[in-house]
């Protein structure tokens, strides 16, 4: 049988690495591949204020990509814009009789986030021919639609036209209607058509969707612009605070007093670092500051930044031990 027993236990961290990366860390400008991360985003725990606004620098076979998880998709973040609170994304498009063996996507539904697809940034397009495109939103009011050009010869060596209109209105999530314009036509109504919103601000000309190599029918994503309403963040506002995070700033719970790199918090929560200071409140109404490594909630004694240590109250385990040995 194993008794435990309470002792003085010293964790040392890395100070003078950690105070260096948070020296380094300037909102606003972190990079990742190449493309700037824009307040009120960020990768840094301190350069964002919610969760909706972190950013995930991944590795992928193209090199390093931003990403933000939104209802649980992850989508890669392309870069900023002229307006201070919109960003380009690479957003996944909508498909209607679509082929089997074409890649799977996914639409991308932003209720319950401060994001939205504003009218004034992004047109709605269709690529396929010979259907009238319509968007409506979720309690059926239209929205915006276009009339797709005949389909021409057999469509099998010509690729699909499209068409592209102005969205009347903000919104966060849609439904796309195909409907035949040309009934009796060859195949119209069974061929593969795409939907999708995509920002004026990125494509230029008459006919963005003829700019380059366009967006066709094998496109699978688009860059569209991402709104977002800051009165989610409440009346602070999205962006974090100004200028560089500092080491010099003081928190306290109980007697023990913490500076950089730790923070505070009163109770336990999902995204929380290893820096996180849990303050708990005891019986006596007394508060004691806690830190959770490995899922064990360890007590912590004292702090000191210059030495670079914290000394936690840890337990000893004993073996084969008398029973009259009492626990710490």
């Amino acid at each position: 049988m194993g008794f435990h027993l309470g002792f003085y236990f010293i964790l040392l961290f890395l100070l003078c690495p950690m105070a260096a990366e948070s020296q380094e860390t300037i909102c606003g400008e972190e990079i990742c591949g190449n493309v700037t991360i824009p307040s009120p985003f960020g990768i840094h725990g301190s350069c964002y204020t919610r969760s909706w606004f972190r950013v995930i620098c991944k590795q992928t076979h193209n090199g390093k990509r931003p990403f933000i998880s939104i209802n649980g998709i992850d989508i890669e973040v392309l870069g900023s814009l002229f307006s201070g609170n919109s960003i380009l994304i690479k957003n996944p498009v909508t498909y209607v009789n679509r082929d089997h063996k074409m890649d799977d996507t996914v639409s991308l539904n932003l209720t319950g986030t401060p994001f939205f697809f504003s009218s004034d940034y992004n047109l709605f397009g269709s690529v396929g021919c010979g259907n009238l495109a319509t968007v409506f939103s979720n309690d059926g009011e239209p929205l915006g639609g276009c009339i797709q050009p005949r389909c021409g010869g057999d469509g099998a060596s010509e690729p699909e036209p499209g068409c592209f209109n102005k969205v009347f209105g903000n919104l966060s999530s849609s439904m796309v209607n195909m409907t035949a314009m040309y009934p009796g036509g060859k195949d119209e109504s069974t061929r593969c058509a795409s939907a999708f919103f995509f920002s004026r601000l990125y494509f230029h000309g008459d006919d963005p969707l003829a700019i380059g190599n366009g967006i066709n029918i094998e496109t699978t994503h688009v860059p569209t612009t991402l709104s977002w309403n800051s009165t989610y963040c409440g009346p602070a506002g999205c962006e974090p605070g100004p200028g560089l995070t500092s080491i010099y700033s003081e928190n306290s719970c109980g007697n023990v007093t913490f500076q950089f790199p730790f923070e505070i918090n009163d109770q336990h929560h999902l995204n929380h670092s290893w820096f996180t200071i849990i303050c708990k409140k005891t019986t006596k109404g007394l508060s004691v500051p806690f830190i959770n490594i490995n899922g064990i909630d360890l007590h912590i004694l004292d702090f000191s930044f210059l030495l670079g240590n914290v000394v936690v109250n840890h337990s000893i385990t004993y073996f084969n031990c008398r029973k009259t040995i009492t626990t710490g």
